[in-house]
């Protein structure tokens, strides 16, 4: 019972981490093919990916994962840690770009290492208070 919602949160993940990484994925490939000398394209195809996965992800979040409603708490706690997570997933694929990784590979690679931190920036947010 007690993992049940950690449980949830990788389900959930996966699933944002193949709708993020599928979005990555296809914009990457057709700016490569139509612009391949600039770089920066990178950071907005894995932006325009996780943008679309952090709407989709925020509802699942709450109605699966946690299963509390949307509210004002817990969105807002949702966008600050989504926007640390933004900055942690773009930290690690550019050092994985750095280190020579493929950008293919660099973006699952990010994502996956993000979301691990997340669950744990986002808990405190979503914890339903317990009735005593």
């Amino acid at each position: 019972m007690k993992y049940r919602s950690a449980a949830r949160f990788v389900l959930v993940g996966a699933l944002g981490t193949g709708v993020q990484y599928g979005i990555y994925y296809l914009l990457l490939t057709v700016f490569q093919r139509q612009w391949p000398d600039v770089g920066i394209l990178t950071s907005v195809a894995f932006t325009v990916g996780f943008v679309v996965e952090m709407v989709c992800n925020y509802f699942l979040t709450s109605y699966y994962t946690f299963r509390v409603k949307p509210s004002l708490k817990n969105i807002g706690g949702f966008l600050i840690g989504r926007a640390l997570n933004y900055v942690i997933q773009l930290l690690f694929l550019h050092m994985m770009i750095w280190l020579h990784v493929s950008e293919e590979w660099a973006g699952i690679v990010a994502i996956m290492l993000a979301g691990v931190i997340n669950y744990f920036v986002l808990l405190p947010f979503f914890r339903a208070k317990k009735t005593e």
